[in-house]
């Protein structure tokens, strides 16, 4: 069985995704009034 292997393949890829999230939350949570600010920013750019 080669699930070991498979897993090992995936591990790295899975900590970064979840290290990004991290960065990404606490990055909001710091700085919520320019995190709502660049939303906002965002759906303004797509407004008719």
């Amino acid at each position: 069985m080669e699930k070991k292997g498979v897993i090992s393949d995936y591990l790295p890829w899975l900590l970064i995704a979840i290290a990004v999230l991290a960065i990404i939350m606490i990055t909001i949570f710091l700085l919520k009034e320019k995190g709502v600010l660049l939303i906002d920013q965002i759906k303004n750019l797509f407004k008719p």
